[in-house]
């Protein structure tokens, strides 16, 4: 059984195991440098695949599988990194992030213990999902990819052995289906797509599909060459390429080379990915793995000695990067500038190093048989994912020492929301899902006033409310996509799908005499859309003027150049970033001049409607600022806090009073 555990060492797939950390690291790292780096991820699915599985077979041939031992092993190999990291990053977020900071990290944590990291990702994904490279154990997602395959695949090779089926047509049949799914989900699933185990599983699966035919001794040949036999009597026939010979080994490393540069070169996570393009890098490390240890690709590139110990530390490797580039996204409110990226990449290699010396091996050669040391491990992992989900239940400890200091800013950055108005306003107008949102002053009371808008509507709701309730007037969010008529929503738009639905509700409630606009969308004439956009935004105002409402256009905010937490200091922390939160006016000015034009040309065509414009409340003749008064303004780079929102509203209420004088 033992000797069913250990393959011929293969120095060519740690340089596999190399070249697939090396190119996500310096993707993570300088984006630009290699475009498609994150295929690095794809290219270990293939080898995890690959070794894993032709251990499995060759302990089911020999009747030495024990689930026991397989998952014992497991434990092993990955869970003193992933304690160590894991630790780490939770020390570090103690004391340096703030409470959303360290609640969402303890909620990771809670999904890197249970492997179930894709799926808390997956659901995350959306409008105010906060930016991947926030989010310190986010890599974990291929982790859980992982570890979900190994739970059904040993059960599955269990169950063909049994019944002596066929592990080559198991595999293949297998690896389709999760192809399929893959590419018919990439367009209308995008997340789910990335993050399922459904539509990932292909890629183990061509590894496990070649562990098959390297077990079955199996070589691919096509064509035919006629030559004249070696003894000068008749004709011999042979394959024009065979996959066991030198050259077609040759061939197949280099066809593997070619295929990992060019995904490199012309992958993007934008391009629909994985979809077919994860072709390229499964099958480049497929070919790699193929051609074997001889070819001269193997011999000379990938077993040289500085990939082959990269590779030996690539998992530690992995697992330190990303927090470290993280952390210093977070710190820095930004992309780090490159000496502390590259700090950052060196500081990683170091600590892959120490951790592979100091806990891995050790682990592994001495008294890593002993079945105390894997149920030692799995339980510091469960408790570090326990202690995450306190941290998460504890809504990122608000109470540390650490940080009280700064905690009316940290405060100001949370978003601010009536759930019990919310529920209670779409229970009143029927609204059952949730692209259907609204709030409603008073919600036993019929609205007078009506504020269409996106997420840039709902954050000065909060000040409009207050003012037009002190008015005797009765305000209504509705809560849509672009709030325009007649604007098309594709199939994953459900947000502007509700859209119609909203202002039917405007325009058929007979209370409401007013109508407010405010949309993040900027106009522009430079394309057929955003022409389109223009004549959709002259529609609605048309359209709601007709129906007799009184009507108030509502400009957007800034939106900053940087992220308002580089206004609040993090303890024991050094930042580079500047700290005097606001960012050049003549900047904001050009972003937004040609919408302010569209506006007010449109606007001149309709006299009647009124408009406000926030910025001249946020900028001055040099600058935008951040705060104000001493107060956060903003939330994230384009939404304001609640105190941004009140500060809004009471303008507004001013310019009210004015225009009444």
């Amino acid at each position: 059984m033992l000797a069913a555990q250990h393959l011929p060492y293969r120095a060519d797939i740690d340089g596999m195991r190399g070249i697939a950390v090396a190119i996500v690291v310096l993707f993570h790292a300088f984006p630009a440098l290699i475009p498609g780096g994150f295929i690095g991820v794809d290219i270990f699915f293939v080898l995890s695949g690959f070794l894993i599985s032709k251990i499995l077979m060759a302990e089911f041939a020999q009747n030495a599988f024990s689930y026991g031992n397989f998952y014992a092993r497991r434990a092993r190999r990955i869970f003193p990194a992933l304690i160590v990291v894991m630790a780490a990053t939770l020390a570090f977020g103690w004391l340096a992030l703030f409470p959303d900071e360290l609640k969402m990290l303890g909620k990771h944590m809670v999904g890197g213990a249970s492997f179930l990291s894709n799926v808390f990702l997956w659901f995350e994904v959306g409008y105010f999902d906060t930016a991947a490279e926030t989010k310190p154990l986010l890599h974990l997602w291929s982790l859980g990819i992982e570890e979900q395959f190994y739970i059904f695949w040993p059960i599955l090779l269990a169950l063909a052995f049994r019944f002596r089926a066929s592990v080559f047509w198991l595999t293949v049949t297998l690896l389709v289906a999760s192809l399929l799914v893959n590419v018919g989900g990439i367009k209308t699933f995008p997340s789910a797509t990335f993050y399922s185990i459904a539509s990932r599983a292909w890629e183990l699966l061509i590894g496990a599909l070649l562990a098959c035919l390297s077990m079955q001794k199996v070589s691919i040949c096509f064509g035919s060459v006629r030559r004249p036999a070696s003894d000068g009597v008749g004709i011999d026939t042979r394959p024009m390429f065979d996959s066991n010979s030198a050259a077609g080994r040759n061939l197949l490393a280099f066809l593997g080379l070619v295929f990992i540069v060019l995904a490199c070169i012309f992958v993007r996570g934008d391009k629909g990915f994985p979809g077919w393009w994860a072709l390229l890098p499964t099958l480049g490390a497929a070919s790699l793995l193929a051609a074997g240890p001889t070819a001269w690709i193997n011999r000379v590139i990938l077993s040289n000695r500085l990939l082959v110990w990269i590779g030996l530390i690539s998992y530690p490797l992995y697992l330190w990067h990303w927090p470290l580039l993280s952390f210093a996204q977070i710190v820095e409110s930004g992309v780090p500038a490159r000496e502390i990226r590259i700090a950052a990449v060196a500081s990683a290699v170091l600590l892959a190093w120490l951790t592979y010396k100091l806990f891995e091996q050790p682990i592994r050669t001495r008294g890593g048989r002993h079945p105390a040391v894997a149920i030692v491990l799995t339980l510091l992992v469960v408790a570090l994912g326990g202690i995450g989900g306190w941290v998460y239940k504890q809504d990122g400890l608000p109470a540390r020492a650490s940080i009280v200091e700064n905690a009316n800013f940290q405060k100001a950055l949370n978003l601010v929301e009536d759930r019990d108005n919310a529920a209670a306003c779409k229970q009143r107008y029927g609204f059952d899902t949730i692209y259907e949102y609204c709030l409603l002053a008073k919600v036993d009371q019929a609205p007078t006033i009506a504020l269409l808008g996106d997420s840039h509507g709902y954050h000065v709701s909060a000040g409009l409310t207050k003012y037009y309730s002190g008015q005797g007037e009765n305000l209504i969010y509705l809560g849509t996509g672009i709030p325009f008529f007649d604007v098309p929503a594709l199939p994953h738009e459900l947000y502007q799908g509700a859209t119609t639905k909203m202002f039917e509700l405007v325009l058929s409630t007979d209370s409401i005499k007013k109508v407010m606009i405010s949309t993040m969308l900027k106009l522009n004439l430079d394309t057929s859309g955003g022409r389109m956009m223009v004549e959709k935004f002259r529609g609605t105002l048309k359209k709601l003027l007709d129906a007799g409402k009184e009507v108030t256009y509502l400009y957007d905010v800034p939106t900053l150049d940087f992220d308002p937490r580089a206004c609040i200091k993090r303890p024991g922390v050094a930042s580079s970033t500047n700290r005097d939160c606001t960012m050049d006016v003549a900047d904001y000015n050009r972003v937004v001049q040609a919408h302010n034009e569209i506006v007010a040309s449109v606007l001149k065509e309709f006299p009647t409607v009124k408009s406000f414009d926030p910025s001249k409340y946020l900028c001055d003749q040099q600058h935008c600022k951040a705060k104000v008064d001493g107060k956060l303004m903003y939330r994230d780079t384009n939404h304001l806090t609640y105190d941004g929102d009140l500060y809004i509203g009471a303008r507004y209420a001013e310019e009210q009073k004015a225009r009444a004088r």
